[in-house]
């Protein structure tokens, strides 16, 4: 038998019926670390990297083309074709308001939702997952409309039907995700129970989990473990972090003392014990950073980075005036500000300056070769700060949810508003260097300039990337 909790894989010759006192248990897998190291993957291919131990998996430095790359996806062909209006209608607003509202941060609160770079793991079909994934970096109003009218297919194939549920659960997702900018959080919750009603692989993980912790209802442990058992036997047999949560929340439920088929995995307790217990150890034995305000300084230093690539853009496009403007504003609030006013207002004048950027970028004349040189070492630099918000993102949002399903507080506690905020600052940072980036590329394409890419270390998982 193979019990995981959380990215650590035991072999246990124990039975149901065995003592748990004389089972045979070996480490198979290694340290968690070692789990999510293989988990630095090249994301604009999909493709894991190869190791012959977990160790050197580790260890390795992984370098891929750029995540911000808007993929050229060959899936449309399996996918409805988007209707504009059907989404208008569904979220109650026009298509220029959907895309204002896809500029904001998201986050819906919700501890089984802290950001969309876990959970696009929890699809079953290619199609939705290249396309969700595509869709956390460019949110577009054209992909969110594939995804609702996808959704809405009917279909008596099995792939087509496991398609559409996907597509379904994707939706709902987005629509928790944007609830407190426009998006609809009880037609989000809608979709995702109709979604696990068609045994969708992530949709019943969060269904179990809202009966499991009582959101919109009143906790019920049967039906938790009923609604995820079918996700569990999925994760089972995956090796990735969602499923290594999926695994320890279902063991989370069936280990309840309350839960009234308990006995049936009262044997495996001692060894999900043993497990929780190694996990806090290696956790704290690789500097794991486990407070909010490490957080907030680390998220601060990235808003100031930011401000510094702005301004440098704005001298480029010699915008004057304007990068002046906004190079004292930037400073005033740095030296006279606390962190929660740099958090706050930094993020809205950058995103405000950002805006004209674009405007001036897109307009901009072919540049001279002393301006093209800034503008190649601009490119450069807005690379390895986007794959720092990336890892940053990805390492605390695991923390996040390592804690939350390794503690005994209660999820306000662990996920608290400022965690939540934090994250959301992070991954619209995120978000705003892609911007960058793909205006620089545009830029480019239309001048005829060439762009050399650079290649940068991407981290998913607990270890932060080596500064050069």
């Amino acid at each position: 038998m193979t019990i995981r909790l959380l990215g650590i894989s035991v072999i246990s010759a124990m039975t149901l019926g065995a003592s748990a006192a004389n089972a045979d248990i070996s480490f198979a897998s290694g340290t968690y670390l070692d789990h999510i190291s293989q988990q630095n993957h090249f994301l604009s291919s999909g493709i894991l990297p190869v190791s012959n131990s977990a160790s050197a998996i580790a260890n390795s430095s992984k370098r891929i083309n750029f995540i911000c790359s808007v993929k050229k996806l060959d899936i449309y062909k399996k996918l409805q074709k988007p209707n504009l209006k059907k989404l208008e209608k569904s979220f109650g607003m026009s298509v220029s308001q959907i895309e204002a509202m896809l500029e904001q941060p998201g986050g819906s609160g919700l501890p089984y939702l802290p950001n969309l770079d876990i959970i696009k793991l929890g699809f079953d079909s290619p199609q939705i997952s290249e396309l969700f994934e595509n869709f956390i970096t460019n949110p577009n109003v054209n992909d969110l409309a594939v995804l609702l009218a996808t959704s809405e297919k009917s279909s008596f194939g099995k792939e087509s039907q496991m398609i559409s549920a996907d597509a379904m659960f994707a939706y709902g997702l987005l629509h928790l995700h944007y609830a407190r900018v426009g998006g609809n959080a009880q037609l989000g919750e809608k979709l995702i129970k109709e979604a696990a009603k068609k045994n969708q692989y992530g949709a019943r993980y969060i269904e179990g989990m809202r009966w499991y912790y009582g959101y919109g209802r009143n906790p019920n442990l049967t039906n938790a473990a009923t609604w995820m058992r079918p996700s569990y036997e999925i994760a089972e047999k995956k090796k990735d972090v969602f499923s290594d949560i999926v695994v320890n929340t279902f063991y989370e439920i069936v280990f309840h003392p309350s839960y009234p088929q308990r006995d049936l995995y009262v044997e495996l307790m001692a060894n999900a014990q043993q497990m929780r217990a190694e996990l806090t150890q290696q956790m704290s034995s690789n500097n794991v950073p486990s407070t909010a305000m490490m957080f907030r300084q680390q998220t601060t230093d990235l808003l100031i980075r930011r401000a510094e690539l702005l301004i440098e853009l704005g001298e480029i496009l010699n915008m004057g005036d304007r990068v002046e403007a906004y190079r004292l504003t930037v400073q005033d609030m740095v030296n006279k500000s606390n962190m929660d006013t740099v958090l706050n207002e930094l993020m809205v004048v950058s995103d405000a300056f950002q805006q004209e950027t674009k405007i001036e970028l897109a307009k901009f004349n072919q540049m001279e070769g002393d301006g093209l040189q800034k503008l190649q070492a601009l490119h450069n630099k807005n690379v390895e700060f986007a794959a720092d918000t990336h890892s940053l993102l990805f390492q605390y949002s695991t923390v996040t949810l390592l804690v939350f399903m390794n503690s005994d507080s209660g999820a306000e506690q662990i996920l608290n508003a400022d965690t939540l905020q934090l994250m959301d600052v992070v991954g619209t940072m995120r978000s705003k260097a892609c911007q960058v980036y793909n205006g620089i590329n545009t830029y480019a394409e239309n001048t005829n300039f060439e762009i050399k890419e650079v290649e940068v270390e991407v981290v998913e998982g607990l270890q932060s990337r080596k500064k050069k």
